[in-house]
């Protein structure tokens, strides 16, 4: 077993309890608002649904998808040993072991088995490329240090069923790379842009794809975090403090 100097905290109001690397890779705002986000894309449905959360690290957003979905069946994939030992420590100390299965998996060399497995896929991916700056920690850096963009991209479509969802946040100014990557495997795509306020350009997006969907693309309303006034928008509130963001 590995050793790690870890901290535990709560988020959601306490709802939520995490184990998580002291120093190194710590969930953040976009893990929050990606399961937030399809918190409030899964809260009319009724069906048993699965999904993977590729990428997932110590289980933030299949936690927070578990807390909210009783009826989803979630298979954390991961293939960092470290964050597998401490994802599990998660999972049994939030009591969603019924909801959430941990495997080590390589997004790059997917088992067949998963192939076309899925409803929902979702995603916060790793965004530097392979010649960015390293960073001296190394559980940062394998977490934020993306191999092949377009290559997770394909490993992610294909996990999904004919007509699955895709749910990724990332850097807007990379949306033109995952567009590009994903037009020949899903379409139907929904981009739901987010802004600090209402001065600023959006930083982050969360796009919506359909394995074989041929839909126009849609660009939703978005979310503003703060006001002109600097005060946090309601939806923002919503978002960290129930885990739910209703983005129609």
């Amino acid at each position: 077993m590995v050793h790690l100097d870890k901290t535990t905290d709560t988020i959601l109001r306490g709802k939520i309890t995490i184990t998580q690397m002291k120093h190194g890779y710590r969930y953040g705002f976009d893990a929050v608002c990606l399961a937030a986000f399809v918190n409030g894309y899964l809260r009319k449905n009724k069906k048993d649904l699965s999904l993977a959360d590729v990428g997932s690290g110590v289980g933030t957003i299949s936690l927070i998808l578990a807390l909210k979905n009783k009826n989803l069946k979630i298979s954390s994939i991961e293939n960092n040993e470290e964050f597998i030992e401490i994802a599990k420590e998660n999972v049994l100390k939030n009591k969603f072991h019924n909801s959430i299965k941990t495997v080590n998996y390589d997004i790059f060399n997917i088992n067949k088995n998963l192939k076309n497995h899925f409803d929902i896929v979702v995603s916060n991916p790793p965004f530097n490329n392979k010649n960015s700056n390293k960073s001296n920690n190394k559980f940062i850096d394998v977490a934020k240090r993306i191999v092949d963009l377009e290559k997770w991209m394909e490993g992610c479509v294909y996990l999904l069923k004919e007509k699955g969802t895709l749910c990724i946040i990332l850097p807007t100014n990379i949306l033109d790379v995952v567009l590009v990557s994903l037009r020949d495997k899903a379409g139907s795509f929904k981009i739901y842009p987010i802004w600090p306020n209402t001065k600023k350009s959006s930083k982050r997006i969360i796009l919506l794809a359909k394995k074989g969907g041929i839909s126009p693309t849609e660009l939703l309303p978005g979310l503003k975090l703060y006001n002109n006034k600097g005060v946090e928008s309601k939806k923002a509130s919503l978002l960290s403090e129930e885990g739910i963001l209703n983005f129609y």
